[in-house]
């Protein structure tokens, strides 16, 4: 699935989302087909967010933008383990 991000006047649109991994005010991690994308930056609020149709908006100011690959699923054991 294609992806695709703009940033303008602090409204911030990803499509191709497949999960959103963690947010808060200061970061969005959210998972794509085979990578993931990483939204640093201040005042960070998902507006809308739909993953059956694959579309993340949010507000806030955009500091830094990351791609990397898809974090590894944790294990059961892992996620109790912390």
């Amino acid at each position: 699935m294609a992806h695709s991000f703009s940033y303008a006047n602090d409204e911030i649109s990803v499509t191709g989302i497949t999960d959103v991994k963690e947010f808060g005010d200061t970061e969005i991690v959210a998972a794509l087909e085979n990578e993931s994308i990483t939204v640093q930056g201040s005042g960070l609020k998902i507006v809308s967010m739909d993953l059956a149709e694959g579309k993340l908006r949010a507000t806030g100011k955009l500091a830094l933008l990351k791609y990397g690959s898809a974090p590894a699923a944790k294990g059961f054991l892992n996620r109790i383990f912390k």
